[in-house]
């Protein structure tokens, strides 16, 4: 039993307490451990990072109590209830809901960048701005700038990387990928550059930034993605569904490198050279991968609890897998014929999406309103990925609906209503309909049939940024749809989308 009087200290630095001696807590290194020749190891952060996996709310001051300013207390409370359940998109994640206020509660950059984060949120709403710019909202900007100013003061290298996905998050709203872009950049080198991350970053964090890097490689720019590459435990045991969802997610990543790898075995300047041996050995690889973790992943869905939570996880890693596989099958084909027969995959993450995007609206209120912003862009990329490729009229039809039904406002840097009308033009190309601004097409005597080998899309470039009408209440987005004509040979169709 401990003597009595005696105060157990529990901020001191890492040295000090390993030796079980007072430290006088000087930063960045203590005297106690410097005075006498010693390595001191620094400091922990101030708050305990074991409590924020409890399912207990974090503690949001009020607007009506004044331990914050009003104005903050009042973005803080909305964070909490009206975004932070939605920027895991229909996955649960108490990061959002719970931890990250819990660290906002100690650490003035993180708090700066939720209540800005939470101001621009309500711009989509209150306003209706599809994309929220900082120089229209005055205080989010100010808590930006703060934020910003208050990282310069930090010295841990796992704050800096929260502060960086905030940061994301922040110019994601804005709809400024190339800032977007910088930061993730930014976080993925002090990943690289952080040996032995901290328990609570390689689970939260890491997977984060893994499943944002995804966005690096659609723009060419994969150095610091490949920095994410881990070796792939096959032989590990998945004792949970969170676990397979890390893993999955990990596996994914790599699968769309060798993707990304194959493009110009498919509809570039490589499409009639042999693939390269460590490209296929690679596949061979992946391909083995992929069945052993589903091997592993399938049985948790039996006798693992079927909570809400958990069977969205499993339905996500099972969606995930099937996109491995069909990625994996296609990463060098260069025939668009090869897509119709992976008819029943594709069937299948529809009927799993379908579930998830009950179960997320059910998870969140029951309300029909749709999100307006989210981070993970899972929801929108497993749909996209049945709607470009998937030839048969009836499920991509399916899955166009459960975009438009489920899909948020914004994910990531994609505006759902921007890809829904890139959807239904490729539709239009490729089945020869037209729609007339309807949900669904007007002319359906082609509904059983496939598209002809010349009419489909193998690939779509687009501009991310509007031509804007003047006097005109849309924008105009020009494409670029790579296409084959009936000797194989690629060309080039420009063309464009409205969007209101």
């Amino acid at each position: 039993m401990p003597r009595g009087g005696i105060k157990r200290l529990r901020t001191g630095c890492h040295t000090c307490k390993i030796r079980k001696i007072k430290c006088d807590e000087a930063r960045p290194e203590c005297e106690r451990c410097t005075s006498t020749g010693r390595k001191c190891d620094g400091f922990s952060p101030v708050f305990q990072w074991k409590t924020y996996k409890v399912s207990t709310p974090a503690t949001v001051p009020s607007p009506s109590r004044g331990s914050c300013h009003t104005e903050e207390a009042r973005a803080l409370h909305f964070f909490q209830l009206g975004v932070a359940p939605w920027l895991s998109g229909p996955y649960p994640s108490s990061f959002w809901t719970h931890t990250i206020l819990q660290i906002g509660t100690h650490e003035p950059a993180i708090r700066r960048s939720v209540v800005a984060m939470s101001l621009l949120y309500e711009d989509f709403i209150g306003n209706g701005r599809l994309m929220p710019q900082l120089r229209h909202n005055m205080t989010a900007l100010r808590h930006y700038n703060a934020a910003i100013h208050e990282l310069k003061d930090l010295t841990d290298a796992h704050l800096i990387l929260l502060a960086c996905l905030l940061f994301i998050c922040i110019e994601l709203m804005q709809g400024s990928e190339s800032k977007a872009l910088g930061h993730l950049e930014a976080g993925l080198r002090i990943i690289r550059a952080t040996p032995g991350l901290r328990p609570w970053v390689r689970d939260t964090l890491l997977p984060l930034y893994q499943r944002q890097s995804i966005l690096l490689l659609k723009f060419g720019r994969r150095d610091e993605v490949d920095a994410l590459a881990r070796p792939l435990h096959v032989d590990a045991d998945f004792s949970t569904l969170e676990d397979a969802r890390v893993m999955t997610d990990e596996l994914y990543l790599q699968i769309f490198q060798l993707v990304a790898d194959g493009a110009e075995y498919r509809h570039g300047r490589l499409r009639h050279q042999p693939v390269r041996a460590d490209l296929t050995a690679k596949q061979h690889e992946l391909q083995c991968v992929t069945q052993r973790f589903r091997d592993k992943v399938v049985p948790l869905g039996t006798y693992c609890p079927q909570s809400d939570d958990h069977r969205l996880m499993y339905l996500g890693s099972l969606v995930t897998l099937d996109l491995c596989q069909i990625g994996l099958l296609t990463a060098f084909e260069t025939s668009e014929m090869r897509f119709d027969q992976l008819l029943p995959s594709y069937r299948h993450i529809v009927a799993h999406m379908e579930e998830i995007g009950t179960s997320m609206i059910r998870r969140n209120g029951g309300s029909p309103d749709r999100p307006v912003f989210q981070l993970e862009t899972g929801y929108l990329t497993n749909i996209l990925a049945v709607i470009l490729k998937c030839r048969h009229l009836p499920t991509r039809l399916q899955a166009y609906s459960l975009l438009r039904q489920y899909g948020s406002t914004r994910q990531g840097l994609w505006e759902t209503d921007k890809m829904c009308s890139i959807c239904k033009r490729v539709i239009e190309i490729e089945h020869d309909i037209a729609w007339y601004g309807l949900e669904t097409p007007m002319e359906m005597g082609r509904w059983n049939e496939w598209p002809q080998k010349e009419a489909r899309v193998c690939h779509i470039i687009q501009d991310y940024k509007p031509n804007f009408d003047n006097g005109e209440s849309h924008s105009l987005y020009p494409l670029m749809f790579i296409m084959r004509d009936g000797q194989g040979q690629v060309y080039y169709l420009d063309d464009a989308i409205t969007v209101s």
